[in-house]
């Protein structure tokens, strides 16, 4: 063994035995008389590889250097190489001042303990999702007069010219080219984009559900409109049921006010002597001939506002227990959003305990659309403003402020 080395060993056990001072000063009592300039060129070399490199990177680039090295380098680097991290690599650092990095003092490197750990005071904003109440009062507050004005305030709209508003109005998908006759080559050029599709589908692994049409996305893709079927169409009164002229309608909503039984279309529109619309009494044929107590006429120029209102403020004038069940079961079963929308209005401002029934003329219906509720989730149905659906919309009417 050379000097060198008995003097590496020996610093070693300097060191484990707490003794830094002498451990330092026989390091360097032996660097100067024992190390050569070879020595010195490869301690260069392996300051700059521990400095420029972290020490995974760096440990992986030695190996491969003493993989193909001589045995004299070799037993050098066995020798010299540290085997753990000698901390000597800092990763650059931007010009931009970093919170997470703090200044210690020279007094904790004699610490028994040192606890590296990088922490992170700068404060954090987080993305929470508004509760469903916040939602639907922000909702409520985007639509009230001064927000609306303070939007429109800032848009300047650009009117269309007359010569397209005309167009538009006039002339649009009127004077365009009547749709062409399907050839049989363009039905089995679809069939042939269908079949693709479907071997696409089968080749990729997907999962193709039992009423997945491929002929309609043919259709889309090739831009043709085409029956699946090449047989001649049945003509109306054929062998067969034509379902658009024998469909059954939906029953009417409105409900005899005296016998509370369903009422034909005929109950509902009548007109008089003059031809003129007359506003609905809400009886039956049979009730109205026998003279029952009925709704009193409407003025002239009435709208559906005012007989829907007119309605509703009677049974719940002589029936107030059983008014709301009757009103909400026939907006339950309405067909029209614009009248469904009236009935829930009237609901909303209707009190079983009051005397007396608020003379609202007309009602504001209340603006109902299909969708996605805001709170269940459940798409397809009917919600208003607030993007609630019926059972949310009682639920959630406590929780939210008008």
């Amino acid at each position: 063994m050379s000097e060198l080395a008995t003097a590496f060993t020996t610093v070693s056990d300097l060191l484990d035995a707490g003794r830094h001072d002498e451990a330092r000063r026989v390091f360097a009592d032996a660097v100067a008389e024992h190390a050569t300039e070879a020595d010195l060129t490869r301690w260069g070399q392996l300051l700059k590889v521990f400095t420029s490199m972290p020490y995974p990177v760096a440990r992986a680039y030695l190996r491969g250097v003493w993989r193909s090295a001589d045995p004299e380098v070799r037993a050098w680097l066995d020798r010299n190489v540290s085997r753990t991290d000698p901390c000597l690599h800092r990763p650059a650092e931007p010009d931009t001042w970093r919170p997470w990095l703090y200044t210690v003092p020279l007094v904790a490197a004699s610490y028994p303990v040192r606890r590296m750990i990088a922490t992170d005071d700068t404060p954090r904003t987080y993305g929470v999702t508004p509760s469903i109440p916040t939602e639907i009062a922000a909702r409520r507050a985007r639509r009230k007069p001064e927000h609306i004005d303070a939007i429109r305030s800032k848009r300047r709209p650009v009117r269309e010219p007359y010569v397209v508003r005309d167009y538009i109005w006039n002339q649009f998908l009127v004077d365009a080219a009547p749709a062409f006759e399907a050839s049989p080559w363009d039905r089995v050029y679809v069939e042939q984009v269908a079949d693709q599709i479907r071997l696409e589908r089968d080749r990729r692994g997907q999962r193709t559900r039992e009423d997945f049409d491929a002929v309609a996305v043919a259709n889309r893709r090739t831009g043709l409109r085409v029956r699946t079927d090449d047989r001649p169409q049945i003509l109306y009164g054929g062998n067969d049921i034509d379902y658009d002229t024998f469909a059954i309608s939906t029953s009417p909503v409105w409900v005899c006010v005296y016998c509370f039984a369903e009422r034909a279309c005929a109950d509902h529109f009548q007109t008089g002597p003059d031809g003129a619309r007359l506003s609905d009494d809400g009886l039956c044929a049979q009730c109205r001939d026998t003279d029952r107590p009925g709704i009193a006429p409407l003025a002239p120029g009435f709208t559906l506002a005012d007989e829907v209102g007119a309605y509703c403020r009677f049974l719940a004038q002589h029936y107030p227990a059983a008014a709301r069940g009757v009103l909400n079961s026939l907006r339950l079963r309405s067909s029209s959003l614009r009248v469904r929308g009236l009935l829930t209005a009237f609901l909303d401002q209707f009190d079983e305990s009051s005397t007396e029934i608020a003379q609202v003329i007309p009602l504001q219906p209340v603006a109902l659309r299909n969708g996605r509720c805001l709170a269940c989730h459940m798409p397809d149905e009917i919600i208003d403003e607030d993007d609630l659906c019926d059972e949310c919309r009682t639920k959630y009417a406590a929780a939210v402020p008008a």
